[in-house]
């Protein structure tokens, strides 16, 4: 196997490769994606299916829109074929952004008559609408005259959603597709894979090439000059690790509006990313320039190899089983593609959360340092590894206040890791603490103002506070006469009530009624949650008069509140303000 990765371009043979006729598809994978995890299912499966002998296409359901509907829906009620529905949950139960068209046409009922299919959801039991979109994908292809013909599976990502992802795969899927397709073609191939996205290195002026819908961000994303950046813990001595507010530069072509959210990309550490390049032997310099049979590519190309490293792939999560399973197609037969195989079985599943999982060893660590004797072009590692996933953080800034600039409210994660001892640190939050410039772009929120008449209740503790903040420099600046009430809570006063300051001064000119929770000031501890039930009173009387509630911080945090507010004004009310957008909840595990 050379690890060279120049192409020659044979024209030739390149024209006699367009004459050939493209293999009917028999499996279409489709994803509904947020962070990629259901794409890289869909990517490990089709690898696995080509293996023996089918012919699957890997769909981003973005493409399924009103101008595609007729076309794919034509496709997929071919008798002979077999629809696979990987769907990701956002938000209060939505689709994903690329589902988004989709799901409203299934929703309309037109166009799955006789569909052969089957459903894997993906979600995470933290959340109050857990694996919302696979159940009704699930539902509404059967209802809409669809043939389920492999048992619909789900994934709780709070626990392990691979592992419930992979027994699906082996106790329903595979024998289903057995059972349809029949057992392994002799003409199965095997061995490394054919790469779907093309490297020639050297720049090129233009490329025809689209983005990949799916990693869109990384053209979104710009840079972006940092401002002020302080600390906003009153004492990071103890416990508590540090949380910065940052304040960012806009270029004039980056619009936001208050409570959007914004995206950043944090590049790998300048150390692996050397390794990387040497271990594909090219120099950092390098350029090269992508193309596929699709016309899409994953990102930006013209790109130098340091670029490539840097930002586009990612290094640092470990890779799952699947896709173990599917890096030891590019190996040699020996030692190290025994235990790769074996990592993806279940006889090794210990083993690989003791050696991969538990010491959090990344992509580029799993590459450089223990799959050394594996022979891989760039063009490989390209197609092999996952895109770099963004960090989302509700900018905590007014557009009205501050329309050149965001602000961001980014607590620091770093600990220490049981299963090495050694230290560790979270790779956007750090890069955001330290760095002159960021590369961001602007993703829209689910938090809206409602009229300026309208009171808001705002529950937000800890780095929940964000968007309050956002939403009072709004409200002030606007003149709002809808009441503003906060309920906000940290471990101290004196250790982390962010933004003190400005909280205050916003409740001395009575701007803002807040109600406070300090946990670790009592005797018991007490929380945001609990202040809701004492003042359920209040609750119920700015509903009454029109009130929106809006929850951020985490997903447990989350649950207590919403359970709160429903012991206070019923389960119907609280289904009923979800429902019309007064009650919104931005929440992460």
């Amino acid at each position: 196997m050379s690890g060279s990765n120049k192409e020659v371009e044979n024209p030739a043979s390149s024209e006699g490769e367009a004459k050939k006729e493209k293999p009917k598809t028999q499996i279409y994978l489709f994803f509904g994606s947020q962070t990629g995890t259901s794409e890289g299912i869909c990517s490990a499966l089709s690898s696995h299916f080509k293996s023996t002998g089918l012919v699957p296409e890997v769909v981003d359901l973005e493409d399924w829109d009103e101008d595609t509907h007729e076309e794919w829906s034509e496709k997929i009620r071919d008798p002979d074929s077999l629809s696979l529905f990987f769907m990701a949950t956002y938000g209060e139960g939505e689709p994903t952004d690329n589902a988004q068209e989709f799901v409203k046409r299934l929703k309309e009922g037109d166009g799955f008559e006789g569909v052969n299919f089957g459903v894997f959801g993906l979600g995470n039991t933290q959340y109050e609408f857990y694996n919302a979109m696979g159940k009704l994908v699930n539902e509404k292809l059967e209802s809409n005259g669809g043939v389920r013909v492999v048992e619909y599976g789900m994934g709780d990502d709070d626990k392990n959603l691979e592992e419930d992802y992979e027994q699906w795969k082996e106790e329903k899927l595979l024998p289903a597709v057995t059972k349809m397709f029949g057992t392994t073609s002799s003409s199965a191939s095997s061995g490394k894979p054919e790469n779907e996205v093309k490297v020639a290195m050297g720049s090129s002026s233009s490329t025809s090439s689209t983005p990949n819908p799916s990693s869109k961000y990384l053209w979104d994303a710009v840079p972006c000059k940092v401002g002020k950046n302080r600390e906003l813990l009153q004492d990071t001595l103890s416990d508590a690790n540090s949380t910065r507010h940052v304040e960012v530069t806009m270029p004039k072509s980056v619009k936001y509006y208050t409570a959007d959210n914004a995206g950043v990309l944090a590049p790998n550490d300048s150390a692996i990313v050397a390794k990387m390049a040497a271990k594909v032997n090219q120099k950092l310099s390098d350029s090269f320039t992508l193309s596929s049979s699709s016309g899409r590519i994953p990102f930006p190309s013209p790109c130098t190899v340091e670029e490539c490293f840097s930002f586009y792939c990612d290094l640092t999560t470990p890779p799952r089983r699947s896709e173990l399973k599917n890096l030891a197609n590019y190996c040699q037969p020996g030692l190290t593609k025994d235990t790769l195989l074996r990592f993806a079985t279940k006889e090794g599943k210990e083993a690989f959360e003791s050696k991969i999982l538990s010491p959090y060893v990344g992509w580029g660590q799993l590459l450089t340092d223990l799959c050394k004797d594996v022979d891989l072009s760039l063009e490989d590692v390209i197609n092999l590894l996952p895109r770099m996933q963004p960090r989302y953080y509700t900018i905590s800034s007014s557009s009205k206040v501050h329309p050149s600039s965001m602000h961001l409210t980014v607590a620091v994660t770093k600990g220490v890791n049981t299963a090495t001892s050694k230290p560790y640190a979270g790779l956007c939050s750090s890069h955001i603490a330290e760095s002159s410039k960021l590369r961001v772009f602007v993703k829209d929120s689910t938090f809206r103002l409602p009229d300026d008449s309208k009171p808001i209740i705002m529950i937000g503790p800890g780095t929940g506070f964000a968007p309050m903040r956002a939403f009072l420099q709004e409200r002030v600046a606007r003149k709002a006469k809808g009441r503003n009430v906060l309920f906000f809570g940290c471990r101290r006063e004196k250790e982390d009530f962010i933004y003190k300051d400005e909280i205050e001064a916003w409740e001395s000119s009575k701007n803002v009624e807040v109600h406070k929770a300090f946990s670790r000031e009592g005797k018991e501890k007490v929380y945001v949650q609990h202040l809701l039930s004492k003042e359920s009173a209040l609750v119920k009387e700015l509903l009454e008069l029109g009130a929106s509630i809006y929850i951020c911080g985490g997903t447990k945090m989350g649950k207590d509140v919403v359970d709160a507010i429903k012991k206070s004004v019923g389960e119907d009310v609280v289904k009923q303000l979800t429902a019309d957008k007064r009650l919104v909840q931005e929440l992460w595990a």
